[in-house]
């Protein structure tokens, strides 16, 4: 696309701004490989949203809403739970490309056997169930393993200064892709794409997932990695988890910013059943998973425009506030539309319920530029895996909430879940509040 390649080269110009001189040298050609790897990535997101697609695909096997609670639990705890023993690894070494090489190759495999799995029991949903769960643990986990790896690279060969524009790059031209795959993926879902039934859509859907990650995974991997230019001793996990808390104690952006994460990831407990409410309370069909899925890509799209310019030079304590705030709207709309039911009709009520997903976009978009931009304005570049490892831990903890929404949501109804949900977020926003009025700086 020379669109595409004109913008993004024009946007890396000044991009050696702030770095060492080995970091330099290939500053323009690494800042270009790192926007197309998170245009592919940020495409997968959309593709296989576990809220959205895979909520719709495992319900089509007979899955429980406790195992629909799973699947994001699943992801966000296998990208946090694996770093703190990455950071032990990492920590003190000069280049950490290979991490990344190895895992991004296994992360491809897995997703070749899940298509190939999905049409070879298509007639066996409950294997098919427990198989779809097992590659996706793996593929979640390894993708975990890669992280520290990858943001320690994003510290080298990213200025400061301009962090906001290349995350933001990243989701703006993958949700542009993600919005124009809104289409295609409703007409595949609903089964009017070429002929192809459940399950072998969902099997096409994986097989286009599989090669849009190996071009995202090959980008990254041809990124000329510079030494660190400051490095800290190998540290054991003892000594991570001494440090780390040693640190939530004494540097109060990190510790407000660790708090107001914990509580936005608890707020996320009703994400799952957003699209779970629409299908079984409204009778949306599964056709409306292409409205909802394009009307998320959408508000991520245009998101960028506020969210990247904030994360470039606007204070910790604004733009996390910012972010909670964009949380909380998510259960606010859903909490108002739901009350409409049997007021308004059903019909009409499950095309406005796309508003949710606006609104969910729009949070998506400020989690994927401000959480990764934050923590390296925080984190001193020779902790960065103490930071990165100690704070991911928590949060795989806790990410794993999800998963009792399924169970609150069997019990209590949708209703109470969406009040959880907005209460835990409005408590995030008074954490946020905490933060200093730091900024980016383009000290390196």
């Amino acid at each position: 696309m020379p669109i595409l390649r004109t913008v993004i080269g024009r946007s890396a110009q000044g991009a050696a701004e702030g770095l060492s001189p080995e970091a330099a040298l290939h500053a323009r050609r690494n800042f270009r490989l790192g926007v197309v790897n998170g245009i592919m990535f940020t495409l997968v997101e959309a593709l296989i949203a576990p809220t959205l697609v895979l909520a719709y695909f495992i319900s089509g096997l007979g899955a429980s809403n406790v195992l629909v609670g799973l699947l994001p639990a699943i992801l966000s705890g296998g990208w946090f739970l694996p770093q703190i023993l990455v950071a032990t690894r990492v920590q003190g070494l000069p280049r950490v490309m290979h991490w990344y090489r190895r895992v991004g190759i296994l992360r491809t495999f897995c997703l070749v056997l899940l298509t190939i799995s999905t049409v070879a029991l298509a007639d066996e949903p409950t294997l098919l169930l427990a198989v779809f769960f097992l590659f996706f643990t793996i593929y979640a986990f390894s993708a975990g393993v890669t992280g520290i790896p990858w943001l320690e690279m994003v510290g080298k060969i990213v200025p400061p200064r301009r962090r906001g524009t290349f995350f933001g790059l990243r989701s703006f031209w993958g949700g542009l892709l993600a919005l124009a795959a809104a289409g295609p993926i409703g007409a595949i879902l609903s089964e009017n794409l070429w002929g192809l039934t459940y399950p072998y859509n969902f099997a096409f859907l994986f097989g286009i997932t599989t090669i849009i990650v190996a071009v995202g995974v090959l980008a990254w991997s041809s990124i000329r990695e510079p030494a660190a230019t400051s490095v800290a001793p190998a540290i054991s996990v003892r000594a991570l988890l001494k440090r780390g808390a040693s640190v939530l104690r004494q540097d109060r952006d990190y510790r407000s910013f660790m708090i107001a994460r914990i509580l936005i990831s608890l707020a996320t407990i009703a994400d799952p059943f957003y699209v779970v409410y629409a299908k079984q309370a409204l009778g949306a069909p599964a056709v409306t998973v292409g409205l909802y899925l394009g009307a998320l890509a959408a508000a991520s799209l245009l998101s960028n425009f506020l969210w990247s310019p904030l994360a470039d030079r606007a204070s910790n304590r604004l733009v996390m506030s910012l972010t909670v705030v964009a949380f909380a709207a998510v259960p606010f709309s859903a909490l108002l539309l739901s009350f409409l039911k049997d007021v308004v009709d059903n019909g009409l009520l499950f095309t406005l319920f796309a508003l949710v997903f606006i609104l969910s976009g729009l949070a998506v978009g400020a989690a994927r530029i401000v959480n990764n931009n934050m923590l390296l304005t925080i984190a001193p570049a020779s902790e960065r895996a103490t930071y990165i490892g100690f704070l991911n831990l928590v949060l795989g903890i806790v990410i794993f909430v999800p998963v009792l929404g399924g169970v609150l949501v069997d019990f209590l109804g949708f209703t109470i879940l969406f009040v959880l949900s907005l209460a835990l977020a409005a408590v995030g926003l008074a954490a946020s509040l905490q933060m200093s009025a730091k900024r980016p700086t383009n000290q390196f």
